[in-house]
């Protein structure tokens, strides 16, 4: 993976950057801002105008060439509290003042109905074509109005994408208690959604083809896969086990998507690549000896984590030895015996499943383990997404192990970070009792 650092890493610089602005007296009344842009860009924003202004024409003012040009990440974000809205691949929307249309015209711009403007313009494509991790090649007609995910994993990454609203059926794994509350929250069609039967194991094909959705996404080893593919439904599967894998699984929903999707998708893999990157830079020089033994324990009792799975990579990054690493596969049932024998020094236990802390220390078959009789099990944090599970929220559990595993060596400003990501890629203002229970205070 590339490792990009530099503050305000989340922001792109935007190769033409465009102003909206509030109306001046000079124009009429019945203008509710005006455009600063490029002469190559008006067409685009003309068109984008109209459709959403029955066929009025905007009003553009002389551009300042040095705000256009602005390449600045801090720039932007002064300018800017979130992420540019991308309408094509190499131009964005910012708008300077809190002006209702102007942020009413950059929503619709950046919608599935401005990508369809914008295609019967000629200016994006009626259709992306990729390959998927099993080397299927999709074709997917654009815009994408009604996604399907039927990964828990993977449908939070939509929500990153600024897509969360496209999504019409879907699995969330970890999204029960304060973080279905949480959910609901973020998507008010949260219990809509989670209404059908669907998973990578089961999927209600007749409540599919009622939705008709425009794309469908699973894991690479969805069950159902060639079923799906027969009702014609565009059907992208995914792998995601490795860091390489949840950034090319965000870039490539992102490409699926249209521009401003695939902007924020480049702008999460810059957030992650700062914080792969100056994690490994502070424990990168640990020696064996100072590299704890740390066991990712499962969902159930006596379940484990593999070699192969991601949470095993976050804790090598995270300056740990994962325990189980031997393991091959994913989720792997072992004896009492085989847990004692790796007597971790820590153990990591998930945001979802029905073991905890409090139940792994007061169970008497795990007394044994030196991590049990120091206390050194801990419950990882999640708002909706669990932080181990391979997607955006693990910038956040890398971050939190590393923490937890060297506190001496890695800082977390752990109210100071989660605020500001989940503002950033989530749209979301975090409550005061979510930071509480993120950060345990």
């Amino acid at each position: 993976m590339s490792r990009f650092t530099g503050s305000a890493v989340y922001l792109l610089a935007l190769l033409a950057l465009l102003i909206v602005l509030p109306s001046p007296s000079t124009f009429a009344q019945d203008v509710p801002f005006t455009i600063q842009a490029d002469a190559d860009l008006q067409a685009a924003l003309t068109a984008l105008y109209g459709a959403r202004y029955d066929g009025a024409a905007p009003a553009f003012v002389e551009a300042d060439a040095d705000v256009l040009a602005s390449t600045d990440a801090d720039a932007l974000a002064a300018a800017y509290d979130g992420l540019p809205a991308y309408y094509l691949p190499d131009a964005g929307l910012v708008p300077l003042t809190e002006n209702a249309d102007a942020l009413a015209f950059i929503d619709f711009a950046v919608s599935p109905d401005g990508q369809e403007v914008l295609i019967g313009e000629g200016l994006l494509p009626e259709s992306v074509t990729l390959t998927d991790s099993t080397g299927v090649e999709v074709e997917v007609p654009q815009p994408v109005r009604a996604v399907v995910s039927a990964y828990g994993p993977t449908t939070y990454y939509f929500y990153v994408l600024g897509a969360g609203d496209r999504i019409v059926m879907a699995s969330f794994l970890g999204a029960n208690g304060p973080a279905a509350d949480t959910m609901r929250r973020i998507d008010p069609d949260f219990d809509t959604i989670t209404s059908y039967e669907i998973s990578q194991r089961a999927i209600n094909i007749e409540a599919v083809a009622t939705l008709d959705p425009d794309l469908i996404v699973s894991s690479a080893r969805a069950s159902w896969a060639d079923q799906v593919r027969e009702m014609q439904f565009p059907l992208f599967l995914v792998e995601i086990e490795t860091p390489e894998q949840v950034e090319e699984a965000m870039l490539l929903y992102g490409q699926l998507l249209g521009p401003n999707a695939l902007a924020r998708a480049e702008a999460w893999i810059a957030y992650y690549n700062a914080i792969y990157a100056r994690v490994t830079q502070q424990t990168a020089t640990l020696a064996g000896e100072d590299r704890p033994n740390v066991l990712f324990h499962g969902s159930d009792l006596l379940r484990v984590a593999s070699g192969e799975m991601y949470q095993s990579d976050m804790i090598a990054v995270a300056g740990g030895v994962s325990a189980s690493g031997e393991l091959t596969g994913y989720w792997n049932d072992v004896n009492l015996e085989q847990i004692v024998t790796w007597d971790p020094d820590m153990i990591f236990l998930p945001g979802y499943g029905d073991v905890t802390r409090d139940i792994l220390l007061e169970n008497p078959e795990y007394q044994a383990l030196r991590a049990v009789q120091d206390g050194a099990v801990y419950d990882l944090p999640k708002l909706v997404a669990p932080w181990d599970i391979p997607g955006p929220d693990s910038a956040l559990g890398l971050l939190w192990m590393a923490h937890t595993l060297h506190p001496d060596l890695v800082a977390f400003d752990c109210a100071a970070e989660t605020q500001s990501f989940y503002r950033t890629f989530y749209d979301y203002q975090l409550l005061e009792e979510e930071v509480a229970r993120l950060c345990g205070s």
